[in-house]
């Protein structure tokens, strides 16, 4: 518990201290972001999920899509990201649905080689919930707020960029004590404005 008020603390530290470095060095370009992305990976929450057509699919941590807004400070050299956004992934079908969602904020620090921007930062992810609503099965586990790692590369054209990201993360349910391995690689898209 103590960790995860320490990343968030340190989380809105870091957006305070954008502005004063955004202050400091005129020579700053700020950017808004629009973004999203597709990940895959993680612990599987809910297996053997069955369909009318006798396929069958499943629930995983660290899987979704997610769409995010945020600013970025480009420097001479490196830029600093901080986006919040949802994030959710399941099963969705006729008869009803099994998601997993989660709304990230994301700092990243970025060392910037000619449009090509190699980071690293974190993530803190707000009311990891999962909810289901299937026949026979429905009810909501709400997990504990989770602190990660994330690594990032960015492709970057001025207004637009695609990249790859790997979140390091691990998602508590305390009513019995389990952690969920939520690691995860993912595609993004980004529109800066």
């Amino acid at each position: 518990m103590t960790i995860h008020k320490l990343g968030l603390a340190t989380l809105l530290i870091s957006g305070l201290a954008l502005n004063n470095v955004a202050q400091a060095q005129t020579e700053a370009d700020i950017s808004g972001i629009l973004g999203g992305g597709l990940s895959f990976g993680g612990e599987t929450l809910v297996d053997d999920i069955r369909f009318y057509d006798g396929s069958s699919d499943e629930v995983k941590t660290g899987e979704g899509l997610w769409i995010d807004f945020g600013f970025r400070a480009g420097f001479e050299g490196w830029a600093l990201k901080n986006t919040i956004g949802y994030k959710s992934g399941g099963v969705f079908a006729s008869n009803g649905d099994a998601t997993f969602s989660r709304m990230p904020l994301t700092v990243i620090a970025s060392l910037d080689n000619n449009g090509h921007l190699f980071g690293a930062g974190f993530t803190y992810e707000f009311n990891p919930e999962l909810e289901i609503d299937l026949p026979g099965l429905y009810g909501t586990a709400e997990f504990e707020n989770a602190l990660g790692l994330v690594l990032e590369y960015e492709n970057n054209h001025d207004t637009w960029a695609w990249g790859v990201r790997y979140t390091h993360i691990d998602y508590d349910y305390d009513p019995t004590g389990e952690s969920f391995d939520g690691n995860n690689i993912g595609a993004f898209f980004n529109w800066y404005f």
